[in-house]
């Protein structure tokens, strides 16, 4: 498969990870070696050792986005490391940063209410062959994402005994990296949630899914949310075939970020102003600090006028003003 000076190499080295490292890890080695390899066979070079003369123009031809530049890099690396133990000279390069490098998609106000409308009136063509209760999950399942923040995944998962009316919390349990936690739900959402759970009947069952599928004892699958979603989407006419690249477009997901960025406004208003000591929002949403959270806090001014302003205010005096020399062109 390789036809580089270093084919041997990276075949052994290849051999020697698959004892340590699960197969899809080889898998991401071998692509990330397949492309070294092409471009040290094309360039047509064969000394037996990987200068940085050579690995620096090979990194920069890298095609995608800073996450895969950053995964191949990785792995050459490890090969680099495995070459000097080999005694053959190589060059060590740095682990480019990853870069959240899209932009998600805000909901207007305006937006929010066409999407609430269709939801609350969503009518399949064909009703016999729909999920029990369509009608209701749909609804049911925008307004929970939508007030609470929480992950599509951790909202189908949800079952009755999750819900405590007294306290006014979700217990959230099968949620990313096993990070289980206990969220507040605001009074209008809980009258919601209560009168839900009579109607589907399941107020005395703790084990019933709040979502149930089309199969008994599963829940409601997020292929099928994502699916009635872009329906709903279509019905309110907001399209996003002109996004651009790094736009990640309209998806149930985004939500999220609009629960962050509402969360923000209303910390902000209420004289608790959202820094980097705060671990606040990052505790609510899962994460383990803000930094996780900063990727859900980018967001275009356009999207959302009046934003920029407190971005500008709550930054004043942390960013130096720089006085660049007018060079004409």
């Amino acid at each position: 498969m390789f036809k580089s000076i270093f084919a041997d190499e990276m075949e052994s080295y290849l051999a020697l990870k698959a004892f340590s490292v699960s197969d899809p890890v080889v898998s991401l080695n071998r692509l990330a070696l397949s492309s070294l390899d092409h471009y040290l066979a094309e360039t047509g070079f064969s000394q037996k050792e990987l200068p940085e003369a050579v690995l620096a123009p090979w990194i920069s031809s890298i095609p995608g986005k800073s996450k895969t530049v950053s995964e191949k890099v990785g792995a050459v690396r490890g090969f680099v490391k495995y070459l000097d133990s080999l005694g053959i000279p190589a060059f060590l390069p740095e682990s480019p940063k990853v870069k959240s490098e899209y932009i998600p998609y805000i909901y207007s106000e305006a937006e929010l209410q066409k999407i609430m409308h269709y939801a609350d009136n969503l009518f399949p063509r064909k009703p016999g062959s729909c999920s029990p209760f369509l009608q209701l999950k749909i609804p049911m399942a925008l307004r929970i994402l939508y007030g609470c923040g929480t992950r599509l995944g951790e909202t189908m998962a949800l079952q009755r005994k999750d819900i405590c009316f007294k306290e006014g919390t979700l217990f959230l349990r099968k949620t990313k990296f096993s990070k289980e936690r206990l969220i507040p739900v605001h009074d209008s959402l809980l009258e919601i949630l209560e009168r839900y759970c009579l109607t589907l009947g399941i107020m005395d069952k703790p084990e019933a899914y709040l979502f149930p599928g089309d199969k008994p004892g599963k829940h409601y699958a997020k292929r099928q949310m994502d699916t009635w979603f872009a329906e709903i989407l279509k019905l309110a006419n907001i399209d996003q075939r002109d996004k651009s690249p790094n736009d990640r477009g309209a998806c149930l997901h985004c939500f999220r970020h609009l629960f962050v960025l509402k969360s923000m406004q209303q910390l902000e208003a209420a004289g608790h102003p959202v820094d980097m000591n705060d671990l606040l929002l990052p505790t609510y949403l899962g994460h383990k600090c803000l930094i996780d959270t900063d990727q859900y806090m980018r967001f275009s001014g356009v999207q959302v006028p009046g934003t920029m302003d407190a971005f500008e205010t709550f930054t004043a005096g942390l960013i130096p003003k720089v006085e660049v020399p007018y060079e004409e062109e």
